[in-house]
């Protein structure tokens, strides 16, 4: 895939570790793809601030918005919408600066480290990336058109969730937009919201 400094770029993973058991299953190899989906998904109607630019909104704003449409995403398919959690914006804001600032458009080493180094004692996490996108309903966009992203947005096993918000985009992928995170996660000592994977196993939409 050619890539051009103008391209909007999203990369997903989730690895569902059972910490007590020590187990570990990849379910969403890293991906990336180019912003080029339809605009029927993740239209924003209903979430505040959907459809306002990165550059003149708040992060909090975007935040709440881009947790509002993957909400909408799973709610349409009979799915229990996520919980923002504290520590899950600190971990997914946190790489995002990061990323940015090192011009590195990766998961790094252990993403799932990283939620833990904030406090979040998880079983299941999930990460989203992207950048390149300039509001919160073309990233979300993005990322349900593509099939790891989706899968992450669209699990039934993640309760919580966390937004990483950069006004800037990674520079020599982007040059506009901003860089954007997702972490999804499932507490130690929580159970799974719901037995469907019916959604999570059409994607992308």
């Amino acid at each position: 895939m050619s890539i051009r400094d103008t391209a909007s770029l999203c990369r997903g993973e989730a690895y569902p570790w059972t910490l007590a058991v020590r187990a570990v299953a990849v379910t969403a190899v890293v991906i990336a793809s180019m912003s080029l989906v339809p605009m029927a998904a993740a239209s924003g109607r209903g979430c505040a601030q959907a459809n306002s630019r990165i550059t003149t909104t708040s992060r909090p704003a975007l935040q709440r918005a881009v947790v509002c449409l993957i909400d909408q995403q799973r709610e349409e398919r009979g799915l229990p919408g996520l919980r923002e959690n504290a520590l899950l914006n600190r971990s997914a804001q946190g790489w995002t600066n990061t990323m940015v600032s090192t011009r590195d458009f990766t998961h790094g080493a252990d993403f799932a480290a990283r939620i833990s180094a904030v406090g979040f004692r998880w079983s299941t996490a999930g990460e989203n990336i992207a950048t390149g996108f300039n509001t919160p309903a073309g990233v979300v966009r993005g990322w349900m058109a593509s099939t790891g992203h989706c899968q992450n947005i669209l699990s039934p096993r993640f309760r919580e969730v966390g937004t990483g918000v950069s006004r800037r985009p990674i520079a020599g992928l982007s040059s506009g937009g901003g860089t954007w995170t997702q972490d999804f996660g499932l507490a130690m000592g929580q159970s799974a919201p719901s037995a469907n994977w019916g959604p999570a196993q059409g994607c992308p939409y």
